[in-house]
């Protein structure tokens, strides 16, 4: 992939997202759900181009101006009977960044990325800390667990506890991101597993 720099982009993404984990044991259960307020600041937007040096599209950083959690959660035996519970409040400093891929021509695009992006344009966020980043009481656990929302515009390196299979397309004419998805790391019938919840919403404001 050949990039180019381009004209600094100053326009910023908000809203908020929410992961919910049921956490099944053999012993009980343990739900435990964080909330993010997020913000992120448009830094730059370069050339993308083809194997013959023609524009295909865009790629734009999302750099994360705010990453505010709050987390609540429980363990439970499995009779219902409350073991603890815990939470608490966090901003994360120097989360990991999220893109953008805007195509100018889609059949281009699709032979440097893998896939066919949206006409609108596809996205990618990294949720740091959305599991256990607290234990019961409000003791503070320093693993970084990370949610992806999004799929294929670009490759996330961390902790990955889950991740999303599908491409995500911009809508209200590039100026919304929103959806939802669940995931579960085991069979059904399975004494350990997690069933995950994941929920978004977050729109664009002019610069």
């Amino acid at each position: 992939m050949m990039i180019g720099s381009a004209l600094l982009a100053a326009a910023v993404w908000s809203g908020s997202a929410e992961v919910d984990v049921m956490i099944w044991e053999p012993g009980g259960e343990h739900p435990y759900s964080t909330v993010f307020q997020l913000e992120y600041r448009e830094e730059a937007r370069v050339p993308i181009f083809d194997a013959e040096g023609s524009l295909a599209g865009y790629s734009v950083r999302l750099v994360p101006q705010r990453i505010d959690l709050t987390v609540h959660h429980e363990v439970r035996h499995a009779d219902g009977g409350s073991i603890c519970s815990g939470g608490g409040r966090e901003l994360v400093s120097g989360g990991p960044e999220a893109r953008i891929v805007l195509p100018v021509r889609g059949e281009a695009l699709s032979g440097v990325l893998g896939f066919r992006p949206p006409d609108v344009g596809a996205y990618e966020l990294v949720l740091p800390r959305a599991v256990g980043a607290f234990a019961c009481g409000d003791r503070r656990n320093s693993r970084d667990r990370w949610v992806v929302i999004g799929s294929g515009v670009f490759h996330p390196e961390g902790d990955v506890e889950a991740a999303d299979t599908q491409v995500r397309a911009l809508d209200s004419g590039g100026l919304r991101m929103a959806g939802s998805y669940t995931f579960a790391d085991a069979p059904r019938e399975s004494a350990v597993r997690h069933d995950y919840k994941v929920r978004w919403e977050l729109r664009k404001a002019a610069p």
